[in-house]
């Protein structure tokens, strides 16, 4: 046992033993409030989802006890939002009194031939079910009933409870090292329940607003001191302005019609690749992960679009760009990046490098960090007009993203993890995709409108042969493959 402190709630637990210093801030994050208020329009919510397989069905009461020491570690898995009486401003999180575990941990067996087609349907349903918002907005799925005894796991939550911390980040908590019960885990006591009116929301915002007001003060003091030099003020501010209908995506490539159509059903498809490969290709390419990661997806959807006799030059791509804060270099915000995806070009080494140049010069945009700046803001408009503006989402053809995930083989109550996949939500874009790499696969998870693509199969397909050509470009013999 490491040394304890002396005071606080917690002085009788050692350090490790303690609650996560994750959710602790009582505040949502004024990006996680405009992503919250975006579920007014049904089209938008913002519900993300992860699919674990397993080699056997985890024992059932061992995961319901994981998922209850979970909630005493990361306090936020029992909290719940509360928003301002005036609708507006920033909402609060609070531990729910009425917090009940046998709400969010559920088990189901699935019908029919219970396939990995079955498991997705199945899982595609689940996630298009809106979350309680009076609860705390999460809900986990053990699946039994795949072939040969194997299992899986499904969880969805709404994107604003994992605040700045990865949802994979959260998830491996609940995973282990070894498939036996591991003894002497911490048991911290369970978060106090908090007795909070509207007085108090409204407090909380106005405190937040106090402290947001020295950066305020800052950055009209830098205004102020640019007109010293004038020419160099105009020539920032023009910079910037025409950077923000970039950031924005006012000046995209028009989206392709083939993908055109919008709806509120979600599809999921999953697809895997060897790390290895996509290393080897990005050595031999000098790309980073990413740039070979989304270059591929771009190629599946050139074929696509070819295959279906409608190619376009360029489609709308939004992709996650990390930025260093101005005001603090040692910290990074996410921001988003826009691009013309080069449908149009028939060399894939071209293709990828095309890629890169974009992403790169998204990454230096003067006004990249917009969003990140305007969201407190934003937060004080009302839920249906926030659900307005990020109907921007769909001008987009493709979103995706690479998040990390976990390099050792890993369990969960008995049972070993073989794949697991992410599904991000899908805000009125055509395709969302993410990757995630586990222990040494890159696993794809692919969320699209089912109005968009209409033909799934030669989807599917396309996006393994796109991929492929890519892979292609160094001597790795790994190639993608589609999860079934």
């Amino acid at each position: 046992m490491s040394e304890q402190t002396s005071t606080g709630p917690y002085s009788q637990l050692s350090d490790h033993d303690r609650p996560l210093n994750f959710g602790t801030d009582g505040q949502m994050s004024p990006v996680d409030a405009v992503l919250w208020r975006g579920d007014s329009d049904r089209h938008h919510r913002g519900t993300l989802s992860m699919l674990e397989i397993y080699d056997c069905v985890p024992d059932w009461d061992r995961l319901v006890a994981a998922h209850e020491w979970g909630s005493r570690m990361l306090p936020r898995l029992r909290q719940r939002v509360v928003d301002s009486p005036l609708g507006a401003g920033i909402p609060s999180w609070v531990v729910d009194p009425e917090f009940d575990l046998h709400y969010h941990v559920r088990r189901l067996r699935l019908a029919g031939d219970g396939s990995i087609r079955e498991l997705l349907t199945t899982c595609e349903q689940l996630a298009m079910t809106a979350l309680d918002p009076e609860r705390s907005p999460w809900e986990v799925y053990l699946i039994d009933g795949l072939p040969n005894g194997k299992g899986a796991y499904f969880l969805k939550a709404h994107q604003a409870l994992t605040g700045g911390m990865s949802s994979i980040a959260i998830l491996a908590q609940l995973h282990s090292r070894q498939r036996d019960p591991v003894p002497g885990k911490p048991q911290p006591p369970a978060p106090t329940p908090e007795a909070t009116g509207a007085l108090d929301i409204l407090l909380r915002q106005l405190s937040h607003e106090v402290q947001r007001a020295p950066h305020r003060v800052d950055l009209a003091i830098k205004g102020a001191m640019a007109l010293t030099d004038p020419r160099k003020a105009l020539s920032q501010v023009l910079r910037f302005g025409r950077s923000v209908p970039r950031v924005a995506g006012l000046i995209s490539p028009p989206g392709s019609p083939l993908l055109a159509e919008r709806s509120l059903s979600w599809r999921f498809t999953a697809f895997e690749v060897p790390f290895a490969a996509v290393e080897a290709a990005s050595a031999e390419i000098r790309a980073t992960i990413d740039e070979v990661y989304l270059g591929g997806l771009i190629s599946g959807l050139r074929l696509y679009h070819q295959r279906l006799d409608r190619p376009v030059d360029a489609i709308p791509v939004a992709v996650p760009i990390v930025v260093r804060d101005p005001d603090n270099p040692h910290q990074t915000r996410v921001s988003i990046g826009r691009l013309a995806g080069p449908t149009g070009i028939d060399d894939s080494f071209e293709r990828v490098l095309t890629v890169r140049e974009q992403i790169r010069a998204a990454r230096n945009e003067p006004a990249v960090n917009a969003f990140n700046d305007v969201g407190p803001m934003l937060a004080w408009l009302p839920g249906q007009i926030v659900g307005q503006l990020s109907g921007a989402t769909t001008q987009n053809d493709l979103q995706a993203s690479n998040v990390g995930g976990i390099d050792w083989e890993s369990y969960v109550a008995g049972a070993k993890v073989e794949r697991m996949f992410a599904f991000g939500p899908l805000p009125g874009c055509a395709i969302m995709a993410t990757m995630v790499t586990y222990n040494g696969t890159s696993c794809i998870g692919v969320n699209y409108d089912a109005a968009a693509v209409t033909d799934p199969e030669l989807f599917a397909e396309s996006v393994v042969d796109g991929f492929n050509e890519v892979l292609a470009l160094s001597d790795t013999s790994g190639r993608m493959t589609r999860f079934t």
